[in-house]
């Protein structure tokens, strides 16, 4: 097999070999709608098998942000690995993810970085909250004017604080994101920021939801959920055909499961 670059003029290849599972690669597409797939944002390496048949997806986010996807269960990992490497040879700060039975034949040849493991879930329909909102919380999406707020609020999170950027790299990168067609809800009250739920990799008919946090000390009072309900029912109002989330313990699983999420499949991150 062989891994080489690809070009914008190979872009509906690329999407029709994704579109078999796009929730496993709703980073890829909405990568690739946003961006292209040889621009100064988004490259993207095809692996190509002996009969010259496209077998493989390797796309790198800016520097240092890789997903890799193919169809086929055995893939050769150091192959995939060595390009990385090639672009980034001591892996500093280096991510890449997939789904779990791919990114495993990969990490042996990667072994300084870290392998996470999540659970992919898609949602087709928001269901409606089970409690009554909070009478004292305002929720409504957030606008460029809210960024120092949500920027400060998201540096108190200690999973989110670790990967931040600085301020000004932070805002551009937010600012951007929202331009694209990314949404952002908070949850207010007396006027402070107390919990938060994104999207990202929007593309025409789906989304992945993120960041959802909630304020040291005013968590357990359904503000999240507030938070997550308003922006499902955003997304689904703009016709998403689905939303999909990663989660990593049982009890935020049961917690989305209640929103109308369903398992997909493991995906795992080496970071």
């Amino acid at each position: 097999m062989i891994l080489c670059d690809l070009s914008q003029a190979d872009t509906k290849i690329v999407s029709d070999y994704v579109s078999l599972e796009p929730e496993l690669n709703l980073f890829i597409s909405g990568d690739v709608e946003s961006f292209g797939i040889d621009g100064r944002h988004v490259r993207v390496k095809g692996l190509f098998d002996v009969a010259d048949a496209l077998s493989g997806v390797l796309l790198r986010y800016m520097d240092r942000n890789y997903v890799f996807y193919s169809r086929r269960e055995k893939i050769p990992g150091e192959l995939i690995a060595d390009s990385i490497l090639a672009d980034n040879p001591a892996l500093k700060g280096v991510c890449l993810n997939g789904k779990a039975s791919l990114i495993r034949q990969i990490a042996p040849f990667l072994p300084s970085l870290k392998e996470e493991v999540t659970m992919m879930a898609r949602c087709d329909k928001v269901k409606p909250l089970s409690r009554p909102a909070p009478s004292e919380a305002l929720v409504r999406p957030l606008k460029e004017r809210d960024f120092h707020e949500y920027f400060s609020l998201i540096g108190t999170i200690s999973e989110f604080s670790r990967s931040q950027k600085n301020e000004e790299k932070e805002r551009n990168d937010w600012i951007a994101n929202l331009k694209r067609g990314s949404v952002a809800y908070g949850v207010f009250v007396e006027g402070g920021l107390l919990a938060l739920a994104s999207s990202t990799a929007d593309t025409a008919d789906s989304a992945m939801l993120v960041g959802v946090c909630t304020k040291e000390g005013f968590r357990r009072r359904g503000y999240a959920s507030l938070a997550v309900s308003a922006l499902l029912e955003d997304r689904f109002m703009k016709g998403d055909r689905f939303v999909c989330l990663f989660y990593d313990n049982p009890l935020a699983g049961r917690i989305y499961h209640k929103f109308g999420f369903v398992d997909v499949a493991p995906f795992t991150m080496l970071h």
